[in-house]
């Protein structure tokens, strides 16, 4: 799983007239099924991206953004192991 955190670089009028192409890019994150779960950041410099795949296309999907592609923001892409879930605390030792 991956932990994707953009950080814009462009007024936000860029940002919103990118935002369609963002979502609908053919070979981003979101048209591959890649994302479980996305949203701006408050205050909105950036926003952020959880979701699955192979490394290598993680990278190219991410790569492939118009927010990336036009310059209007960067991207760090951090792999995690969940290790916890909300599910599992009901089942811990000592969880009301």
């Amino acid at each position: 799983m991956y932990v994707i955190v953009l950080k814009y670089h462009a007024p936000l009028a860029v940002i919103d007239a990118l935002k369609d192409a963002h979502y609908t890019n053919p070979a981003g994150l979101f048209a591959l099924g890649m994302v479980r779960f996305a949203g701006p950041l408050e205050p909105r410099t950036g926003g952020l991206i959880i979701a699955d795949g192979e490394p290598s296309a993680i990278e190219a999907a991410v790569a492939s953004d118009p927010f990336i592609t036009q310059g209007a923001a960067t991207a760090d892409i951090l792999r995690f192991e969940p290790t916890w879930t909300p599910g599992e605390a009901a089942e811990a030792p000592g969880v009301p």
